[in-house]
């Protein structure tokens, strides 16, 4: 300060406080201290309620605890593992080969027409068995759904008539023959005063067959019965030509082939397998297997059509037998008419000829029932059923028509 300028009166300080850390702030009066704190309550209510309708609007929302608690539980258990899913996945066209399982098998099966009008029903199985010794079976049975004659033919050896060839089969014996290539398949039965002779297209649908709530597909688990590939080709375009008393007959249609091979027991559990071609274009693969009491164990199959398959959940198909008949000639009694409730309706299955027993204790030691259908109801159609384990098990169906 110099000496011209007046001396200036000393400026009042501000009183600051310490606080409990030490630090100081400046000295507030309790006027304004009151002030300060009913602000801060004000925005601290006002928060409360925006925030205390948040959270009650979120809350409504919630289950309760209680709920939510028995829930947890249900949503964190993992699926159990199927036990196909340990298996390779189907593979095609390589697995239309043989695959030294203990049973495998190629299945076909159809209504035949002629130009003229006649019908056939027609059947030819090839049955590999592997055991101690290797076995090889073939079955064919033609029926003239106009006479009711009805022709059949068997075949075993020992062993396996088969040439390897790729992605496909090729077994010829005694003037037989089942052959698949990746184009077509050929198929040659002959019987006492009768022939079949057959080429079939490898088109039309595939179908890879799986369980209820199953995610692997060609793949069937029968429990203590085994685990089965299962595959089918419902429509394969076919032509040839029908010998029977030595005047051929040319015939078309469109033929079932199955294939199934795997590690399971045919023995423990019989069967109504139904493979049924309806008119509106879409298949029906169904199968019941019961126990030796006659008790069903499992009813499962596949609907399918150009679009795709799909297989039938639990409880949607319903077999329920009707009329019955007893062999004249083993006095086995079949059910042969049965009636099928599916969620979309129920279909009326009925041979075109009852007496469909095929005899074959001279190759596989076993009866059983095969024969062509026809289908009426909420859908038309014509198939073939099969009926096995009648015989070996005693079998009857628990249920009356």
């Amino acid at each position: 300060m110099t000496p011209d300028q007046p001396e200036q009166p000393p400026r009042k300080r501000r009183r600051r406080r310490r606080t409990i850390s030490g630090d100081y702030r400046p000295y507030r009066s309790p006027r304004a201290r009151a002030l300060a704190r009913f602000k801060g309550m004000a925005i601290f209510l006002a928060a409360l309620v925006i925030v205390g309708g948040g959270l009650f609007l979120f809350l409504a929302d919630v289950p309760e605890p209680d709920v939510v608690a028995a829930e947890a539980p249900a949503t964190a258990r993992p699926k159990p593992r199927e036990r196909t899913a340990a298996l390779p996945p189907l593979n095609l066209p390589a697995d239309e080969a043989p695959h030294g399982s203990a049973m495998e098998w190629w299945y076909y099966s159809g209504i035949l027409d002629a130009n003229a009008g006649q019908r056939f029903g027609f059947h030819m199985v090839v049955f590999v068995a592997n055991g101690l010794v290797k076995h090889t079976v073939m079955h064919a049975a033609l029926t003239d759904l106009q006479s009711g004659k009805r022709y059949v033919s068997q075949t075993r050896t020992a062993g396996s008539p088969m040439t390897s060839i790729p992605n496909g089969f090729d077994f010829r014996q005694d003037g037989w023959q089942a052959t698949a290539s990746a184009s077509a398949h050929a198929l040659r039965a002959t019987f006492d005063q009768a022939a079949v002779t057959l080429t079939l297209n490898n088109g039309g649908p595939l179908v890879a067959h799986r369980a209820p709530g199953s995610e692997t597909p060609g793949l069937l688990d029968f429990g203590s019965s085994g685990i089965s590939y299962y595959y089918s080709r419902p429509r394969l375009p076919t032509r040839g030509e029908i010998v029977i008393g030595g005047k051929p007959t040319p015939v078309r249609g469109e033929v079932w082939f199955d294939h199934q091979w795997g590690e399971f027991d045919v023995l423990s559990l019989g069967w109504n397998w139904f493979a049924l071609q309806l008119a509106d274009g879409s298949d029906l693969m169904l199968y019941e297997l019961f126990d030796k009491n006659g008790r069903s164990v499992v009813t499962a199959g596949t609907i399918s059509d150009a679009k795709g398959s799909q297989p039938l959940e639990q409880g949607q198909a319903e077999l329920v037998p009707g009329a019955r008949w007893t062999s004249p000639k083993t006095n086995i009694t079949y059910v042969v008419e049965w009636n099928i409730k599916l969620p979309t309706g129920v279909l009326h299955v009925k041979p075109y000829l009852p007496d469909s027993e095929f005899d074959s204790g001279g190759t596989t030691a076993n009866v059983y029932w095969e024969g062509p259908v026809k289908v009426s109801g909420s859908r038309e159609g014509r198939g073939f059923l099969e009926l096995s384990g009648y015989d070996r098990l005693g079998l009857k169906p628990t249920k009356s028509p």
